[in-house]
């Protein structure tokens, strides 16, 4: 990426609409006068117009410039929020293309700023004792079955959020009760590393990341192989897809030394990083326009498997696939066709 691209990408990441970001990410926006709220962040007000916002729990805000609202709200940090708003990836830049503003004055690395050291150290949600909220959306809106979550939960890979907000709004004091599922980044030392975050709330969708989460990914193992290695990657675009996809796995012994990777979107980092390390990679992301693209970029070519129980089907994504199949238990995927499928889906939808 060159010195213009980079900073045609960055502008318009600045410039991305940030009410029709809330709306396309399922954030519940709410429309009042001029100006408009997000259920999921009370304190936060956009003004479409300007496309400005404001933060009134901080106090900060801004005019034109939907990075600083995503990291300075959302939690995210620079590479995360242009990625968010764009799709597009700017973290593998060469140092040699970033424009000279930004380059290192000396071949020795500075020493970080305090700023930008507080701005690295993750901060991850605090632990509930419940799980109940977890548990009903990942199984009754999802279909997770119990056994997969459980197997999660023991392993530490995921656990229950809680926490309240207070805040003013229209000249009222409000409180709100949030819950999310945490999915553990650890290291290979088994330390937490950074987290997925996925709201519970059937009716109002969140995603997010912990703060100061950088480049590392959601890893599930469910059979190392005997050398402790990793000889294969399943690549996801979420947690939920992962443990879609994991429901299907009818014999644990076929994923021997296989991981199970959500990438939180679409990165190209990870499947470089895992090419040079010698693992076999295949491609599980969204029959969509934006994960052809994420595949042709990176030379994947579609599983055959994949293309059969996704891409063939007319399913997007495993959870689509999965909740179709719990609401249908009677059909066998194997012996119908996209039309079919679609057919019943949209009686489905008709009948709701």
């Amino acid at each position: 990426m060159r010195q213009e691209e980079y900073k045609a990408l960055v502008q318009a990441a600045r410039e991305t609409d940030l009410v029709a970001y809330f709306q396309r990410n399922g954030f519940s926006v709410e429309r009042k006068g001029s100006e408009y709220y997000v259920k999921e962040y009370p304190s936060l007000c956009i003004k479409p117009s300007t496309n400005q916002w404001y933060y009134h729990y901080t106090r900060e805000g801004a005019t034109n410039n939907s990075i600083n609202c995503l990291t300075k709200v959302l939690g995210m940090d620079f590479n995360q929020a242009v990625f968010s708003l764009t799709g597009q990836d700017i973290s593998m830049m060469r140092s040699a293309d970033f424009p000279k503003s930004m380059r290192p004055a000396m071949t020795t690395p500075p020493r970080p700023s305090h700023r930008e050291s507080e701005k690295k150290e993750l901060q991850m949600p605090e632990q509930s004792e419940q799980t109940g909220r977890l548990f009903a959306y990942l199984c009754q809106t999802r279909k997770i079955p119990p056994r997969v979550v459980e197997e999660l939960l023991h392993t530490g890979l995921l656990y229950q959020s809680e926490n309240t907000v207070h805040c003013e709004r229209d000249g009222q004091q409000k409180t709100f009760h949030n819950a999310n599922a945490v999915f553990v980044h650890r290291s290979g030392d088994g330390q937490a590393i950074g987290a997925e975050i996925q709201g519970l709330n059937s009716f109002k969708r969140f995603k997010s990341m912990a703060p100061g989460t950088g480049d590392s990914v959601f890893m599930f193992t469910p059979v190392a192989a005997r050398d402790g290695k990793l000889h294969r990657a399943y690549l996801f675009e979420s947690a939920i897809d992962l443990m879609s996809f994991y429901t299907f796995c009818e014999q644990k012994s076929l994923l021997t030394g296989s991981a199970l990777i959500s990438m939180a979107g679409l990165k190209p980092t990870v499947p470089k990083k895992l090419r040079a390390e010698g693992v076999e990679i295949v491609s599980c992301v969204d029959s969509d326009e934006a994960g052809q693209r994420f595949e042709h970029d990176n030379g994947f070519e579609r599983s055959e498997s994949v293309r059969q129980k996704l891409d063939d089907l007319g399913f997007k994504d495993w959870n689509e696939r999965l909740v179709f199949t719990a609401n249908h238990p009677d059909i066998d995927l194997r012996t119908v066709h996209r039309e079919q499928v679609e057919q019943i889906a949209n009686r489905t939808r008709r009948s709701h």
